[in-house]
């Protein structure tokens, strides 16, 4: 009897899974990431040996770990072909062409007996949600829009209902909107509640598959370097450089990114200037992916041990290499150095509406994205998405406080950083959930 193990990556929003038969003591992995710990601890657990390694389709939001399992697990990383069968002891392994998300998307059907059990169905069914078809350029969108939609109800119709769905794309991915927690369902559960499934005219279709919020700009190059094959990490990320405060300055001064990961307000009372706050309580991954180019030196600064190993997992994971390592002893390194120290006034939702009401000179920069936007803001507030500052912040008045906020004040202490690289001075950062704005029943503005 077959079983499947989940590997999530929280931060991506995505899972890989384990497909294993521990009788005759084999195993398939589904989307591998490229850290490979967890899938040799796996089979290690289950005593089996991980015979190959399938991708459903050429990620843009993540480095495959294929080529790794191939050089610490002996896994085979053969593409499997359209149609053709893979046997993985009493496990049968079909790939079925499931375009939409990419062109060459597919999903892997897993039979047991001649019974068909299991779909790994990467982004071409996620739970409630499918995944986006816009990554290959405006002018592929709707074609890859109309894939999806024949994905859904022909590709994909002859398989029952019962078949388990082991969904790669899920909740927080930025390769899809709408989904739902979880790491497995069923196709008759998908069928019955997953709008996708629901909504078969074409027009009605188009229009909420291709509602989609932006993605990082890492995604533009990660197929490249899928296709290029990645360097080698092997079985453990390396050993983080130790830095003084000192090196640190000579890499700023380089053009060395400086990445604090501390808790938003954390970095608040204290941060070396012009750093980034990317906190690791959120997704370190995709806000570096998406503000700090490619192949630029990063420096990680703040929290404990165990947190800068995840976030250099986590920028491993998308192809971030070229970390030179960690500052030791953290910002209390810094401050002893005698190096300049900048903070940020922190305050709630609640002191931003007593300003608003106050009519202080004041700038409120809402950082949420578009969706969230035109779904009422605080009036008067400029919209100015989080990824957009560094292009726009000329056009935020110097010369009164900026106060920033977002959903619940993570992207919000990202923007604040960002504030302060444009040269902004007086930067407030509200830190607490938007949803407090109709807890204190203040009226909101619409477009």
């Amino acid at each position: 009897m077959y079983t499947v193990e989940a590997v999530p990556a929280p931060e991506l929003g995505n899972t890989s899974f384990v497909a294993l038969d521990e009788e005759q003591g084999v195993g398939v992995v589904i989307d591998p990431f490229r850290d490979i710990e967890r899938y040799l601890h796996i089979a290690d657990q289950h005593h089996v040996q991980l015979t190959h390694a399938l991708d459903t389709h050429l990620h843009n939001d993540f480095v495959s770990g294929r080529r790794e399992l191939a050089a610490e697990a002996q896994s085979n990383v053969e593409e499997l072909a359209v149609g053709a069968e893979l046997a993985v002891g009493g496990m049968t392994i079909q790939a079925i062409h499931t375009p939409g998300h990419t062109p060459d998307h597919k999903a892997y059907l897993l039979s047991e007996g001649g019974r068909p059990q299991a779909l790994f169905s990467g982004g071409a069914v996620m739970l409630g949600a499918i995944a986006r078809t816009d990554l290959f350029g405006p002018h592929l969108a709707v074609h890859l829009a109309l894939e999806a939609l024949s994905t859904l109800q022909a590709r994909l119709r002859g398989l029952p209902d019962h078949i388990r769905v082991f969904a790669t794309h899920g909740a927080g991915s930025f390769c899809g909107t709408g989904g739902h927690s979880g790491h497995e369902t069923t196709l008759g559960v998908e069928r019955k509640t997953n709008p996708f499934f629901q909504v078969t005219e074409v027009m009605p279709f188009l229009a909420r598959v291709l509602n989609q919020p932006r993605y990082p700009t890492y995604y533009r190059d990660m197929a490249a370097v899928n296709l290029g094959g990645p360097s080698l990490i092997g079985l453990t990320p390396p050993a983080l450089t130790q830095l003084t405060a000192a090196q640190v300055v000579q890499l700023m001064a380089s053009g060395a990114a400086v990445v604090d990961i501390r808790h938003g307000r954390d970095h608040d009372r204290g941060h070396i200037p012009g750093s980034f706050s990317v906190g690791i309580d959120g997704p370190v991954s995709a806000w570096v992916g998406w503000l700090v180019a490619r192949g630029r030196p990063i420096v990680l600064v703040g929290g404990s041990e165990a947190e800068l190993r995840l976030a250099q997992r986590q920028l491993l994971r998308v192809g971030f290499d070229t970390i030179a390592g960690a500052l030791d002893g953290g910002i209390d390194a810094w401050r002893t150095a005698g190096y300049e120290v900048s903070t940020f006034q922190t305050v709630d939702v609640e002191d931003l509406a007593e300003w608003v009401i106050s009519a202080a000179p004041m700038t409120v920069v809402d950082a949420r994205d578009e969706h969230e936007w035109v779904g009422g803001h605080v009036p008067g507030a400029v919209h100015i998405y989080v990824p957009d500052i560094p292009s726009r912040s000329a056009e935020i008045p110097r010369e009164a406080p900026v106060a920033v906020h977002c959903a619940s004040g993570y992207r919000a202490g990202i923007a604040a950083s960002l504030l302060e690289q444009a040269g902004l001075k007086r930067i407030v950062h509200v830190n607490g959930p938007y949803s407090d704005w109709d807890r204190l029943h203040l009226a909101e503005s619409h477009p």
